[in-house]
């Protein structure tokens, strides 16, 4: 039995599925999103939790219930050599009680420790992540993957995270929830033809990042993607593939047919976005609601100050191979507030190869055997590095190898899972992996 080959950069073997186990939405959710992206079972962690938890917490109380425990199961389950990742259910705080306040998604980032009080007020604290360009400047750092940040950075690398969905007030339906993971998975390998909206007016919330939207336009048109101006909301016959704005308000957005295509961005830095325990401005559950794959906004007030939204430039990222999660980290050069809500996974523009591993056809094995994994290329796109996972733990790190030998002698009789992953050559990795299960019948002494 097999999984049939799936591409991504940043793979569901690499993130870290959090859930609340006193919450049953945040279970079912979870499992629901690990069956969907195939996200080993040992890599999802249940943490306790209140089952309806507030909105905040204090930064101790994240480390107690949410860091600490988290980090131990990563130990104590021999994960933590390939989780680059955090992945949060519903139903967590959202907001840490620092001066000044924190995201969920700012605190995991520097791994529970707080920064100084003006990085986070005005917005100077500057992601190791972040792919550029600043104001004032004309190039950025290419597009890469995760891993590949990771192994530049080794241990100072932070703990990028998102949410798959918010239901507390102003939130969105499980319904809703599940149809935005669903078209995540749905946008894999599609290439999308659709537009790319940049609506613009005279709000502050618009005018501090119109710098960035010439670059960007020259870069997505190099890439093959149609990108608009304009200062009407689009009702797009022809699909959505990313918007970006600035307003408090997003008119219609309740009623618009914005036909947003599978995978899509959409976003429109204002104050209040995440701030649900506010009924004022709208919400970026609202985007969710409208047919978005992912958004993302601040939990407390943060000034229109660029440096705390997504830089213009996250959609060529996610044309250039990133994920969603991938794209909005390397987008945000102080994510110490933001919270990023949606399917993290999704990738539109993932390699279109496929992945067959060979040795194993019969389901069973008594003795030592090769396995190997064979790539079925397409676009002429190259994979030169290999990792091995059995039961969701490393078999055979990161290696130049496609091939790896299995001895029955070394491994508990019963079922097991390999998954094998092909890694593209590139600054954005992507990767490919397929998955097939065996029996051993035969322990040998």
């Amino acid at each position: 039995m097999g999984l049939a080959s799936t591409a991504f950069a940043l793979g569901p073997h690499e993130v870290l599925l959090l859930a609340n186990r006193h919450s049953p939405r945040s279970l079912e959710i979870a499992r629901e999103y690990a069956a969907l992206r195939n996200v080993p079972g040992v890599n999802l962690v249940e943490l306790d939790l209140p089952e309806n938890p507030a909105l905040e917490m204090t930064p101790d109380e994240f480390t107690k219930t949410i860091w600490a425990p988290a980090c131990l199961a990563i130990r104590e389950r021999g994960i933590g050599d390939h989780i680059l990742a955090w992945i949060y259910s519903v139903d967590f705080p959202i907001r840490i009680t620092s001066t000044p306040a924190l995201s969920l998604h700012g605190i995991t980032f520097l791994k529970g420790r707080l920064p100084e009080k003006e990085w986070t007020e005005k917005g100077t604290y500057a992601s190791p992540l972040f792919a550029g360009p600043g104001a004032g400047q004309t190039h950025g750092f290419p597009a890469q993957s995760l891993d590949v940040l990771n192994a530049w950075l080794g241990q100072d690398m932070p703990v990028p995270s998102m949410m798959l969905g918010y239901m507390g007030p102003n939130g969105n339906t499980r319904e809703e929830i599940m149809a935005c993971l669903r078209a995540g998975v749905k946008s894999d390998r599609t290439w999308p033809d659709g537009t790319i909206t940049l609506v613009t007016n005279n709000d502050v919330r618009t005018l501090c990042r119109t710098w960035e939207f010439a670059p960007v336009i020259r870069d997505l048109k190099a890439q093959g993607i149609a990108t608009v101006i304009t200062n009407a909301f689009p009702s797009n016959p022809d699909g959505q593939i990313g918007l970006m704005s600035g307003i408090a308000d997003v008119p219609g957005i309740s009623t618009r047919p914005f036909n947003f295509l599978p995978g899509a961005i959409a976003e429109h830095l204002t104050s209040f976005g995440a701030v649900f325990d506010s009924n004022s401005q709208t919400k970026i559950t609202e985007w969710i609601r409208a047919g978005a794959t992912a958004s993302a906004g601040t939990v407390v007030e943060p000034r229109s100050i660029w440096m705390k939204f997504p830089h213009a430039r996250v959609f060529s990222l996610q044309a250039a191979g990133c994920t969603i999660l991938e794209s909005l980290t390397q987008s945000i050069r102080c994510p110490l507030q933001i919270l990023l809500l949606g399917e993290p996974l999704a990738s539109p523009w993932s390699p279109l190869s496929t992945l067959v591993i060979r040795g194993l056809e019969d389901g069973s094995f008594a003795k030592r055997k090769p396995v190997t994994a064979v790539i079925q290329s397409r676009r002429n796109e190259v994979f030169n590095r290999f990792m091995f996972l059995l039961d969701g733990r490393t078999l055979q790190a990161v290696g130049n190898n496609p091939e790896t030998i299995l001895d029955p002698a070394t491994l508990t009789q019963g079922p097991h899972t390999l998954r094998v992953v092909a890694y593209k050559v590139g600054s954005v990795r992507s990767q490919i992996f397929a998955e097939t299960s065996f029996e051993v019948k035969v322990k040998v002494p």
